[in-house]
């Protein structure tokens, strides 16, 4: 099964990583990219921007278009205060293939990790339904601007646009990613050197506020 796999993986290379606790991902070594600074909010201008640079980086990791890389994408059953629809995303990958995804509705602990009490007066951190969907293909198969762009237009008030959070895990390279918005993006691994190379190509779009956290991992002798 795609879930076990994935976590079977995720165990061995990021051990830290759970798929039932989205906020647990991530990996020993971490770079944070600007994507839409310099561009007013709410315009396509910023948009354009933030996908382009999203699109360049996703091609930089995934740079071998036939290797197959893990999806990992979240649909929180809550109200979609963007009013995208689920669907647009669905589609980014062909229907043979989507429909041998993992693609289950699970009760997972709130992302947020918010603290309420239950019927005997305990804290305990609240859960939301949440659908969790697996895929593993070809780079190529992915529509993977579409994605982007759908990403980068949900909070500027463009359509299409896409609310659920997804996230993409070469296994081979070790080499992760993920836009959470039009303001920017993570890449991550287990070891500074996987990645190193984007931090040198991209090194002027790594976000001000993180860049010492991020630098430490590289000025490492």
């Amino acid at each position: 099964m795609l879930r076990q796999e994935l976590q079977a993986y995720f165990d061995k290379v990021f051990p830290n990583s759970k798929i039932e606790l989205e906020h647990t991902l991530g990996g020993q070594v971490h770079i944070r990219f600007e994507l839409g600074e310099g561009k007013e909010n709410g315009t396509i201008e910023r948009v354009n921007q933030s996908t382009e640079r999203a699109f360049t980086i996703f091609k930089e990791i995934f740079n071998d278009p036939t290797q197959e890389i893990f999806i990992l994408i979240y649909e929180y059953q809550c109200e979609n205060i963007f009013n995208a629809s689920n669907d647009y995303l669905h589609k980014q990958f062909l229907d043979d293939r989507f429909v041998k995804f993992y693609n289950q509705l699970e009760t997972v602990k709130n992302n947020n990790r918010n603290l309420i009490t239950d019927e005997n007066d305990n804290e305990v951190i609240e859960k939301n339904e949440v659908r969790i969907i697996i895929g593993k293909l070809p780079v190529e198969d992915i529509n993977i601007k579409n994605i982007l762009r759908g990403i980068a237009n949900t909070e500027m008030g463009f359509e299409p646009g896409i609310d659920q959070r997804i996230f993409f895990f070469n296994p081979t390279t070790d080499k992760a990613f993920q836009m959470y918005d039009d303001r920017g993006c993570y890449v991550w691994s287990d070891k500074a050197d996987k990645i190193r190379d984007i931090y040198i190509k991209r090194n002027d779009w790594i976000v001000e506020y993180h860049r010492p956290e991020i630098e430490k991992h590289f000025k490492q002798l």
